[in-house]
């Protein structure tokens, strides 16, 4: 495990003067915030304790990675001006390629270990002193491929579980993660059985969660043949059978599938990147739920497009199609990200013949209400731009700007300004000796 440990940007500038003559100070001024090590992950996660972390203050939250592969957390007041540097306000991380989502003041890392053990990491916010506190560690021994909140809690699940007598291998297990000041901790896990919920005889790998607000949620449903029983520790999607179509289940707290949503104008809804799925329901402001298709699969017959689900509805709006495709110039998106009001973000692939590792350096805004589509401009062009093409270069809405992380070949990492509006892009600052900005977000 690596040391976490936070810079000293001022013992840095000051150099041998302070060295000689000022140490003693420096380590008594920040000894509430000095280095220390991670405690080893457990199911139960956490530290027992809420940490300051002393690594610059504000609400912009921004994960780096440096050329040697670390990652780092830095936080801002200003993502317009003022150039930042990664020698200054830090706190490493102890994993790599996390993925993070937030939840109001909390910011959860998760990092995908394939067929080993998810890691997590907690940080949570604070406005009184505008720095981070240090929920710690934690693992997830039931593994992942999905995630989201719902009902104030952190829920993680994974496809093809094998059951403890060895007769079935069709179960997916979701986990229910408390967030406290005492750390990431587990609640419960449960396992559903997913080869009769459909009746088409096949598992089930589920993809996003959306909490409709009312105690239930909704998740796109991958099926796909079943590995061998008994072999692997699990799998997250099989051999695709019915490409051609979607269908998204409504479940309340206990599991329970309220409804199923089927359709067949557009493939299942989720977007693959190696094992991993991507998450393809979102909803907008209003409380519609737009659920995408990138039609990944080579056996569908299907265009990348989105129906909608109204809010309280029971079905799919039968009047409602969107091509995204076409407008695409026949390119597929890769990730969609919700922005503001009826706006999502579309990463759209490099290439038309994709596999689960083809990046996407393409952008387009597109209005999933007034169904129209811009691409962005003002960016490098796709073949200049090395971020992104894994899990990272995930932007953010707020203030009314989209910001975008974006690295040019040979440079540092910088953020865009985009105008939601009219697709214009322009280069904002940037962060000196950061190679790629994963993951933007800002804390409430």
């Amino acid at each position: 495990m690596k040391k976490t440990y936070l810079s000293l940007s001022k013992m840095a500038v000051t150099g041998l003067f302070l060295f000689l003559f000022g140490m003693g100070f420096m380590l008594a001024s920040c000894s509430s915030g000095g280095d220390f090590t991670s405690d080893e992950p457990s199911q139960g996660g956490g530290t027992g304790n809420e940490e300051i972390v002393k690594n610059g203050k504000g609400a912009y939250f921004i994960a780096v990675k440096t050329d040697n592969g670390t990652e780092y957390i830095m936080q801002t007041n200003s993502l317009t001006a003022n150039d930042l540097d990664i020698r200054n306000n830090i706190m490493e991380l102890p994993q790599t390629n996390y993925t993070w989502v937030f939840n109001n003041h909390d910011a959860i890392g998760m990092v995908y270990q394939q067929q080993f053990a998810g890691l997590g990491y907690g940080l949570r916010w604070t406005s009184d002193d505008a720095q981070l506190s240090r929920l710690g560690e934690f693992r997830i021994d039931t593994r992942f491929s999905n995630y989201g909140f719902f009902n104030g809690q952190l829920i993680t699940s994974i496809g093809g579980q094998v059951s403890s007598d060895g007769s079935r291998n069709d179960g997916a297990t979701f986990a229910f993660w408390n967030i406290t000041s005492d750390g990431v901790k587990l609640d419960h896990t449960k396992t559903l059985w997913t080869e009769d919920i459909t009746g088409n005889g096949l598992q089930i790998t589920f993809s996003s969660i959306v909490d409709n607000g009312d105690g239930t949620f909704l998740t796109a449903m991958v099926q796909s043949a079943f590995h061998q029983t008994g072999i692997g520790d699990g799998s997250s999607v099989g051999e695709v059978k019915y490409p051609d179509s979607c269908w998204v289940a409504k479940m309340d707290k206990d599991l329970n599938v309220v409804k199923i949503y089927r359709d067949n104008r557009i493939s299942y809804a989720a977007g693959h990147y190696r094992s991993q799925v991507l998450h393809e329901v979102h909803k907008a402001d209003n409380g519609t739920v737009y659920v995408f298709s990138n039609a990944f699969n080579t056996a569908t017959t299907h265009k990348a497009g989105a129906l909608r689900i109204k809010k309280g509805a029971d079905e799919f709006d039968k009047d409602y199609y969107f091509d995204l495709q076409t407008p695409a110039d026949g390119y597929k998106f890769r990730r969609v990200w919700h922005m503001t009001g009826s706006k999502f973000f579309l990463e759209i692939y490099n290439e038309k013949n994709i596999t689960t590792i083809t990046p996407g350096h393409q952008f387009a805004i597109v209005d999933m209400d007034t169904k129209k589509f811009t691409w962005l401009n003002g960016i490098p062009t796709k073949k200049l731009i090395t971020s992104g093409a894994e899990t990272g270069g995930v932007p953010m809405f707020s203030d009314g700007v989209i910001y975008l992380p974006i690295t040019q070949f040979g440079q540092d990492a910088s953020i865009y300004l985009v105008n939601p509006d009219t697709g214009v892009a322009t280069k904002g600052i940037t962060i000196k000796g950061v190679t790629e900005i994963r993951t933007l977000g800002k804390l409430n």
